[in-house]
């Protein structure tokens, strides 16, 4: 670790005194599954024990300090005689606006979330500025408050200088150790991945890719099979009634909790209780997943004993497939296959059209397999044409026209409805806060919401029944997956809006409504090029949008870019022509070299202080576009996230108005 580091990035930040706790225990007590909820130092002052942050193991003797960050699982066990100490709770961040330089060095070394642990060696001094710290905060005085912070800078200023001295090594926390311990005890619990994140003190992004990159497979997803395997114990363990098994793993609405079990497991939960097989199978497979599940190949359980790396394992030491391939297990199965249809036909021919649906996989050379689809061909009241629709993964034949279309990007929402059709469901932008852009709410008000682009809504995506499953390379991973639920077709997500329109038509066999959308955009920006091209003579106009704490300058290999520059034949600023990006992230420092004419800023409520931020700021205000009042805010949802015709007529439109 190097201490410099951390000493310049605590001189730069901003800190808030959260708490300051005096606490003791008794020999043989324990603390369990504390998570806390900022960074935070421990000291201990007198006794021993061991101390756990995520599973790394400190051994706590007299005047020993450890420090973790927001988030950190701590247990403290094997007390002896009494163990006092005290807590330390603290915020830590960096003023905005600062330097790209510093944002890069915080991500490098967390000063304010590793953890660490350390004997001091001058323990008296390290002793009193935190006796003194806790008597100061504990008064309720303004003065004593802020006595309270300086005590704060004192101490870190001691064990700053310790370190050095020390050479102490750190441990980096591991996000994927702290949000699958949270699930696994908190899944009878209601939350997002966005609640997870935070309490987790980082972006629903990171903690997406972090997850899937460990371990496969989203944290809501991985939720989703903790609730089923936790179903399946209480049904073949107890006597538990439906609502109760329903509400004890996290659904209050029980026929909607049977519909997913059933998705999950392939049985509805009263004949998956009721069977006499179904223990013999709970023995064989500790988890059985049906082909619906959309959940990696390995489902891991936290232990709070393990020291390994990762300090993620198997529950048996190895890995635990969601199949197992055994002559043993495929004949139990066959055999509770049987036993359930044999019952459902007994109890009348009403349920007899329904036994298939579980044992039947959507295929992609033959869509019409499936039930479903069957019955919306027929809904439409023609047989339709073969056709062939070549995308990312291959090729899918289709001979009928999907009525219950699940798209799982928000474009493919605004490229339907273009073209007079709706989705079923969609996912949605998280970028303004609302559900759908307020140019198509009128339209989707009534369609399913599938989560984010990022998270689909996996539950959300089983329930609404699909004939056809639209993705971009977003859901890779997943594609596999989401193919035994329904046909999936993969894009291209930066593909041309017009080729993937065409794509469209066909699969909707409306292909010349496609054709004529297209060529109608192209005669109503060749006039307007033309009009821009006479009014602007040559002034440059560029694209940006403030984000993580710096400015985003698309180019002109940007998609949304592409129509200024592109389309309508507009002039880039000479640092929007590189070529081998879609954007180049810049400082706020640097904004006035882009050297712009006009200025499109990209604003949602996300980035909307930081926005205002720049825009109060001097050097803002010396821009040659902010000068002249040619700066333009426009909305992230339609022009970054909607990448479909409705939505890029409207950028059109709003271009003509700002410009013309």
């Amino acid at each position: 670790m190097n201490v410099d580091d951390h000493i310049f990035l605590w001189n730069q930040a901003s800190v808030r005194l959260h708490d300051v706790r005096h606490i003791v225990m008794r020999a043989g007590e324990q603390l369990r599954s504390y998570q806390l909820p900022a960074s935070a130092f421990l000291f201990s002052v007198r006794g021993s024990g061991l101390i756990r942050l995520d599973g790394n193991v400190h051994a706590i003797k007299n005047c020993y300090m450890a420090h973790a960050g927001k988030g950190t699982y701590v247990d403290i066990e094997e007390i002896k005689d009494e163990l006092e100490y005290y807590l330390i709770l603290y915020k830590a961040h960096l003023p905005l606006p600062c330097r790209q330089e510093l944002l890069h060095l915080l991500e490098q070394t967390q000063p304010f979330h590793i953890q660490y642990g350390l004997t001091p060696m001058h323990q008296a001094n390290v002793f009193v500025a935190i006796s003194r710290m806790q008597q100061a905060w504990n008064q309720s005085g303004k003065l004593d408050k802020l006595r309270a912070k300086a005590l704060l800078y004192q101490l870190v200023c001691e064990l700053m200088a310790q370190m050095q001295s020390q050479g102490i090594g750190v441990t980096v926390p591991n996000l994927v150790v702290q949000a699958v311990r949270y699930i696994e005890e908190h899944y009878a619990e209601s939350f997002t991945l966005y609640d997870l994140s935070t309490l987790l003190n980082c972006s629903s992004r990171s903690l997406q890719r972090t997850f899937k990159a460990q371990l496969a497979v989203g944290p809501i997803d991985y939720l989703i099979q903790v609730r089923i395997q936790k179903a399946q114990e209480l049904l073949r363990q107890t006597n538990l009634g439906l609502k109760e098994v329903a509400e004890s793993v996290g659904y209050t609405d029980s026929y909607y909790f049977s519909r997913i079990f059933k998705k999950y497991t392939g049985f509805s939960p009263s004949m998956y209780k009721e069977n006499p097989l179904t223990s013999e199978i709970r023995r064989q497979s500790p988890l059985l997943l049906s082909r619906y599940s959309i959940a990696g190949q390995k489902l891991w359980k936290y232990n709070d004993h393990i020291e390994n790396e990762n300090h993620l394992r198997p529950r048996d030491g190895g890995a635990v497939p969601m199949y197992k391939s055994t002559k043993a297990m495929l004949a139990l199965n066959l055999m509770l296959s049987l036993t359930l249809l044999l019952g459902a036909c007994s109890g009348g021919s009403a349920n007899t059209s329904n036994s298939g649906n579980a044992a039947t996989g959507a295929s992609n050379q033959v869509a019409t397999q499936s039930n479903t689809t069957q019955s919306s061909a027929n809904q439409e009241g023609k047989k339709s044409e073969t056709r062939t629709i070549k995308h990312m993964k291959g090729e899918l034949t289709l001979d009928f026209k999907p009525v219950r279309i699940a798209v799982l990007d928000t474009q493919y929402a605004d490229q339907m409805i273009a073209l007079g059709e709706l989705p079923a469901g969609s996912v949605i932008t998280t970028g303004d806060g609302s559900r759908f852009p307020e140019y198509l709410m009128d339209k989707l008000k009534d369609v399913h919401v599938l989560g984010t682009k990022d998270e689909p809504n996996s539950e959300a995506v089983v329930a609404m029944e699909p004939d056809l499953i639209i993705c971009t390379e977003f859901q890779d991973k997943i594609y596999d997956n989401l193919n035994k639920i329904a046909p999936t077709i993969m894009f291209d997500r930066n593909e041309d809006w017009r080729e993937t329109l065409i794509t469209f038509g066909k699969i909707l066999e409306k292909e010349p409504q496609a054709e004529q959308i297209v060529k109608d955009y192209q005669e109503k920006t060749n006039k307007l090029k033309a009009e821009l091209a006479t009014k602007l003579k040559g002034e440059s106009v560029a694209l940006i949008r403030p984000r993580d704490n710096a400015i985003r300058l698309h180019t002109v290999e940007h998609r949304t870019a592409a129509i200024l520059y592109s389309d309508l034949g507009l002039t880039p600023p000479k640092p929007a022509m590189d070529k081998s990006d879609t954007a180049t992230m810049i400082s706020l420092e640097v904004l006035p070299e882009v050297n712009a004419d006009h200025l499109f800023v990209v604003t949602d409520k996300a980035n909307q202080a930081l926005t205002d931020e720049y825009k109060n700021s001097s050097i803002w205000k010396g821009l040659k576009a902010a000068k002249e009042n040619k700066v333009y805010e426009v909305n992230t949802t339609v022009w970054i996230a909607y990448y479909g015709p409705i939505a890029i007529n409207n950028i059109v439109d709003e271009i003509a108005e700002e410009l013309l």
